[in-house]
């Protein structure tokens, strides 16, 4: 009773920490944004949305605080300034998950810093853009020179995994299991190609026994089942896959990177 009773107060405190956390970002988000609503001068401005991004960012918001800071008025910071705005916006929207949005700020970010290599390679990574990506990642660990761990870094990338063309998964998918088979999923497609097969032989054996209406209902719907299943298991493995592999590949050049940062400094 004692142990029930500690982890609910334990609970109830997390919960109003948490929310106090983010009742007091909101509260403050809001009067940074009071300083704008009130025309505060371009300095001001810029200083209010750069906090009130801050609030969003420390609250785990990082939409939010990218999108406040595409309100600055970048034309009244220093080239230093701009510079680190672009890349927190970049980097905001990476943490975000928005990997297609981050990934369209690369150039506009631009290459000239250490960190702005490190989150690229990251970022195009994720986005499935592995040519691009590699290019940034050995830029960044040839910063300071040739890389003893090049070599390592390109076989990484050479490993990456290759997008699967929907045409070939939709035309393989009409012939069971073949489909599942290019798709990765051996044991899958070797049970949807036994189900097929056995559809086939029910409608079969009932023709051939003179039960017609059994077999054109049973082993039509039995058919479509397995086979229309089948061509809708793969379209989905495909996408899948397209969402997947990015991911699981980013996750390697993470590691990868990040490792040798540590290991380097």
């Amino acid at each position: 009773m004692l142990r029930k009773r500690l982890f609910c107060t334990a609970c109830i405190f997390l919960c109003v920490l948490f929310s106090s956390r983010a009742q007091n970002a909101d509260s403050l988000a809001v009067g940074y944004e009071r300083i704008v609503f009130e025309g505060a001068g371009l300095a001001e401005t810029n200083a209010a949305l750069r906090a009130k991004a801050d609030c969003y960012k420390q609250a785990g918001r990082y939409r939010e605080a990218s999108e406040t800071l595409a309100r600055l008025r970048l034309f009244a910071m220093t080239d230093e300034e701009r510079a680190d705005v672009l890349y927190q916006r970049e980097l905001c929207w990476f943490l975000d998950g928005d990997f297609a949005q981050a990934a369209s700020m690369v150039e506009e970010v631009g290459d000239s810093t250490e960190d702005a290599l490190l989150l690229h390679a990251l970022v195009l990574a994720y986005a499935g853009r592995y040519n691009e990506s590699e290019i940034y990642a050995a830029r960044y660990i040839s910063w300071n020179g040739p890389s003893p761990r090049l070599q390592e870094l390109l076989a990484l990338y050479a490993a990456a995994p290759q997008p699967r063309n929907q045409v070939t998964a939709a035309v393989l998918s009409f012939f069971p299991p073949l489909g599942h088979f290019y798709n990765g999923r051996t044991g899958e497609g070797l049970l949807s190609g036994a189900l097929n097969l056995a559809s086939l032989g029910f409608t079969v054996a009932n023709m051939v026994s003179g039960y017609w209406v059994t077999a054109i209902l049973g082993g039509g719907i039995a058919l479509d089942q397995t086979f229309m299943g089948n061509r809708e298991r793969n379209a989905a493995l495909v996408a899948l896959h397209d969402r997947n592999d990015p991911i699981a590949f980013g996750d390697k050049v993470r590691d990868f990177l990040l490792y040798y940062r540590t290991s380097t400094q």
